[in-house]
C-alpha cells in the first residue's frame, strides 16, 4: 500500500508532466530551463524524488504556472 506521501509525489510528478506536455518542452528543455539535471527531473516526474521548494519554483516559471496550481491536484 502507498503511502499518502508517496502518492502527493505521484500526482505532483504527474501534473509537471502534463504541463510540461501541454506547453510543448521535452524533458530535456524542461531540465535544461529550470537548471536541474534530467534524471533528477524524470525522477520528480515519476514521483520518486521530492523536489525542494527553490526547484518547485524554477520548475513553475519554467513552466508558465504558479507554484499553487503544481500543486492543486494533491489537495483535490
Amino acid at each position: 500500500m502507498k503511502r499518502h506521501n508517496d502518492i502527493a509525489l505521484v500526482t505532483l510528478g504527474r501534473t509537471i508532466r502534463e504541463r510540461r506536455k501541454q506547453i510543448g518542452l521535452t524533458i530535456e528543455g524542461l531540465a535544461l530551463e529550470a537548471e536541474i539535471d534530467i534524471t533528477y527531473l524524470s525522477s520528480i516526474e515519476r514521483g520518486f524524488r521530492n523536489p525542494s521548494i527553490l526547484v518547485m519554483l524554477r520548475l513553475a516559471k519554467v513552466l508558465q504556472t504558479k507554484l499553487g496550481e503544481l500543486l492543486a491536484p494533491i489537495h483535490s
